[in-house]
């Protein structure tokens, strides 16, 4: 019956830094039991700044992860497939053949999504399984293309910008060198500091009293300052992080070369030059918002389309 095939749902979320995927179960009594979830570094959007396409090697490489997905779904199914890119792909002028590509080699229909319903939906992942969570609050999903500001009061959205401040976009820019180099990074905070009074103003409803973080910058501080390793959601989510604290940690990634820093086992391979630009994003974004303390989700856009699916 159609009631047992909704009750799974696997989301598949490809953004331009990552890929990932998760299969819930809803249960008779109505609460969510995860069953699988995985995710890969492809780096989809990589030259995306400089050539509006996506590269033939990272479309590759991203096919096989997406295929690679496909195939854990038919173990769990019947199921519900839904799959959505964001920033790298929204952009691409090759958009079309991605998608016609992905359906052709890896049966799957993928929808492009317009940020504002990127933005729904991530709050509502972002926010499920965080109780205590203040009134006002930002939250912001950094990504590898772009990074959405969320202005929210009672869990509710009351304004949202969206912006190109994304991590793999900025690194490409802004940082050739590691260790960093002084003035490079000083551009970067140059930089953030102005887009970042732009979306202030644009988010002026009220001044939070929280910072609500999602993705993989911030989850990785998070990682570090706990020494998280091997990987924990369940210790990562919710854990909350204070400037100095965040401070201390860029203080000591900034000066380490790509090859030490991929060396700490609780970098993701991949990211290791990007947790820079996130880094200091989410500095920079506490200092123009004035607000000292970011609490960490381990959920995003992936949760919010299976709870959005289901309920």
């Amino acid at each position: 019956s159609s009631v047992e095939v909704m009750s799974r749902v696997a989301s598949i979320d490809i953004g331009t830094n990552t890929v990932r995927l998760l299969i819930l179960e809803a249960r008779p009594n109505g609460s969510l039991k995860e069953i699988s979830q995985s995710r890969a570094i492809t780096r989809l959007g990589k030259g995306m700044d400089t050539t509006k396409k996506l590269l033939d090697d990272r479309m590759d490489e991203t096919i096989l992860v997406l295929t690679k997905f496909r195939n854990e779904c038919r173990k769990f199914e019947p199921l519900t497939i839904i799959a959505v890119a964001t920033s790298a792909v929204r952009e691409a002028g090759n958009q079309k053949e991605f998608v016609l590509r992905v359906k052709k080699e890896a049966d799957l229909e993928i929808e492009v999504i317009p940020w504002e319903k990127e933005a729904d939906l991530m709050v509502k992942g972002v926010l499920w399984k965080l109780p205590n969570i203040e009134k006002d609050f930002l939250v912001f999903d950094i990504g590898g293309g772009s990074t959405e500001f969320l202005l929210a009061r009672d869990r509710k959205i009351v304004s949202a910008v969206g912006t190109q401040l994304g991590t793999v976009r900025l690194t490409e820019k802004f940082i050739s060198h590691h260790p960093i180099d002084v003035n490079e990074y000083k551009a970067l905070e140059t930089h953030f500091r102005r887009e970042l009074n732009v979306v202030k103003e644009k988010l002026s409803d009220f001044p939070p009293e929280v910072l609500v973080g999602t993705a993989g910058t911030v989850t990785t501080l998070a990682a570090i300052d706990g020494d998280v390793y091997p990987y924990d959601p369940e210790i990562i989510h919710g854990r909350r992080l204070t400037f100095k604290r965040i401070e201390e940690l860029l203080e000591v990634l900034k000066n380490k070369s790509l090859i030490e820093r991929a060396a700490m086992r609780v970098i993701e391979k991949g990211r290791e030059d990007l947790i820079i630009v996130g880094g200091a994003l989410v500095l920079e974004a506490m200092r123009v918002f004035e607000c000292n303390l970011l609490v960490v989700s381990e959920h995003g856009l992936r949760e919010g389309l299976v709870l959005d699916t289901l309920s």
